[in-house]
């Protein structure tokens, strides 16, 4: 890929909402053992190696507006993209299916790609995709064929990310650090407990798996919507929510005055619902975690990683903070790896402008260092 390009689409002087149109795109369906999805392929006019690219926690999947641009810019920039749909990260939770799913696309992206006469690939992840994306390549059936394997916001301690995804405070650095976080992660936070521990919520079973329903409609109505404001739009969402659940409920005995107290917390429009999470994430780290969840032990795979890793954080994280980027490092035994931790980025693009004038002394730096991770993003697609 031309990396001029890609800095120049990328770069925080370039408008956000606009996407290259010289790009075409294609959708097909992968049929997985556990679901069909959507896998959309992106080209350009030149075609010089290609990038699966492993989207990160969203609803939207292929609809999400920054994941398709993102895309594109590849695209342009001279990459044929593969990026799937994958049902696990839609639902917004964490579940060992979005491994198998993930290989599965890759197969479906290595066989279009042969098509083309093109043998490796480069993969991208976002946030959460990072444990599929280090899954794959730690394989030695991948190994030979990712040429290039970049993390982005990826995570080495899942469960110290849902504590700073509510708190915004950065862990291990001195000075003390604080990030503004969003409080729309919270039902994101209640939704991936409720999945990993039967005992978070204390309800009858079926009324988890509705309230877990409940809490995804909730998010795919308002999380990282520009025009929905907290609280101000996201309560009345919130209630309407709760107002349809107790009408269309088939569970009997129910006490509702409790489970809208746990709604409306898990929304964030009550509080308490974090201190909640912490009483329970502290029980939780005094005992041994489920079997089911060794599957999110990062450092198994880094442990026999050969393929080269790239690792990028924005200092301004606000989801996974960005001292786990140096342990994934730190643990890292691929021949080549390097990290970039800039201040221009955040956990879904470019920081503000206003941001982006409170660091003018670091400016300079700041630019150099967004230059590098750059130049490392265009060498996914090289063969």
């Amino acid at each position: 890929m031309d990396w001029k390009t890609l800095l120049w689409w990328l770069g925080p002087w370039c408008d956000q909402q606009k996407a290259p149109k010289s790009v075409t795109c294609k959708d097909f369906s992968i049929s997985s053992k556990s679901a069909s999805f959507r896998f959309r392929v992106y080209s350009g006019s030149v075609k010089n190696g290609g990038v699966l690219v492993l989207p990160g926690l969203h609803p939207d999947g292929l609809d999400d507006e920054r994941i398709d641009r993102f895309c594109k810019v590849l695209a342009r920039s001279g990459a044929v993209v593969g990026v799937p749909e994958l049902p696990t990260m839609m639902e917004s939770v964490m579940v060992p299916q979005v491994l198998s799913d993930t290989e599965e696309s890759a197969q479906f992206f290595r066989s279009y790609l042969l098509e083309m006469k093109q043998d490796t690939f480069g993969v991208f992840c976002i946030s959460a995709s990072s444990i599929a994306g280090l899954h794959l390549a730690s394989q030695d059936k991948w190994s030979s064929v990712i040429s290039r394997l970049h993390l982005f916001g990826g995570f080495s301690d899942w469960m110290e990310a849902l504590r700073f995804a509510m708190t915004g405070q950065v862990p291990n650095v001195d000075p003390p650090e604080r990030i503004e976080v969003d409080p729309l992660s919270l039902p994101v936070v209640y939704m991936n407990l409720m999945r990993s521990f039967t005992d978070f919520v204390d309800f009858v079973p079926q009324l988890q798996i509705e309230m877990f329903g409940q809490l995804h409609d909730y998010v795919s109505q308002t999380w990282e919507k520009p025009d929905v404001f907290h609280p101000d739009h996201t309560k009345k969402i919130a209630t309407e929510l709760f107002e349809a659940w107790t009408q269309s409920s088939a569970v009997q005995g129910v006490d509702w005055t409790s489970v809208q107290k746990c709604f409306y917390q898990a929304c964030a429009i009550e509080p308490g619902g974090q201190e909640y999470v912490h009483a329970f994430l502290d029980e939780v780290s005094q005992r041994t975690l489920p079997q089911h969840l060794e599957w999110l032990n990062v450092e198994s795979y880094m442990s026999t990683l050969k393929t080269p890793l790239d690792v990028s954080h924005g200092r301004d994280d606000f989801v996974v903070p960005h001292p786990q980027a140096l342990q994934l490092v730190n643990w890292s035994t691929a021949t080549i790896t390097r990290v970039f931790v800039t201040g221009l980025y955040h956990h879904t693009g470019v920081v503000s402008i206003s941001r982006l004038m409170k660091m003018l002394i670091g400016l300079p730096k700041e630019l150099f260092t967004s230059i590098q991770m750059v130049k490392a993003l265009s060498e996914l697609s090289r063969r």
